[in-house]
């Protein structure tokens, strides 16, 4: 397995990586768990067999697709050589690009064609045309840097309340945003689901788990530490979420090596 990430300085407000992932004749088959991120995603698969399943729903992975944001895991699998390259969205670009209700899309992965054809049309000869990731990026730069945005108090306020809760790593609450931004709770939870996808709470609960698996992947904290670091009360605490989010219990995770995961938290 080949997995590369690609930074985006010059957009990123609406990117925050590009990435690529290859898996050659040695990696097949190929299965791993994706912890979601609170992002949401583009991705152009030209070819092979890539599939996900989430509770007990499969979808094929082929051509431009976007994923919706996932608050559980779900699992990710190939059985044959192929690769996908693609960008991680800022949580709040999808609706600014596409001024949809993200919402809509939660926990599915979609055809971007069917989510809207003229931006498809626009960037598939895109990914069809470029010769390879470092000139992809040049192009998808540019593409994004000159689209129009959907941008207004909503949005902005949302963009204040993403950086807030990644400021404080999700060691925070609704109502500490709803001080620090100056909105309501009613206000806050109807925009915010629509133009990131899951509601303030789901989404600040997931960025926190998150967080603690990248330190846990980095090494440089013991898991016991990781706990009540991250507010959770105790270890029994810990598990039920863990159990939640990665649809596993600690125990049996920890007999695995998800190289995959491993990867994208390192980043």
């Amino acid at each position: 397995m080949d997995n590369k990430f690609f930074e985006s300085n010059e957009v990123p407000h609406l990117i925050e990586k590009y990435f690529y992932i290859s898996f050659e004749e040695e990696d097949i088959p190929f299965k791993s768990v994706i912890l979601p991120i609170g992002l949401t995603h583009l991705l152009y698969i030209p070819d092979g067999n890539q599939k996900i399943v989430f509770k007990g729903n499969e979808t094929l992975l082929t051509d431009l697709m976007v994923t919706g944001q996932y608050f559980r895991s779900y699992d990710f699998s190939s059985v044959s050589i192929t690769e996908s390259i693609g960008a991680n969205f800022h949580p709040t670009a999808l609706h600014k690009l596409l001024n949809i209700d993200v919402s809509k899309l939660k926990s599915r992965h979609l055809p971007l064609a069917q989510i809207n054809e003229s931006f498809y049309n626009k960037l598939l000869p895109i990914f069809k045309k470029s010769k390879g990731p470092e000139e992809l990026i040049q192009n998808l730069n540019s593409f994004f840097l000159n689209s129009f945005l959907h941008i207004d108090k909503n949005t902005k306020q949302i963009d204040d309340a993403i950086n807030l809760i990644r400021e404080k790593e999700g060691l925070l609450n609704v109502l500490d945003i709803i001080n620090e931004i100056s909105t309501s709770q009613k206000t806050l939870e109807v925009q915010f689901k629509k133009i990131v996808g899951l509601t303030p709470g789901r989404y600040i609960r997931l960025f926190r788990f998150q967080q603690l698996m990248r330190k846990y992947y980095s090494g440089d904290i013991e898991l016991k530490d990781l706990i009540y670091k991250y507010n959770y009360y105790d270890s029994s605490h810990f598990a039920k979420d863990f159990k939640l989010f990665m649809k596993q219990n600690l125990k049996s995770f920890l007999k695995k090596d998800y190289l995959l995961l491993k990867s994208y938290l390192n980043q």
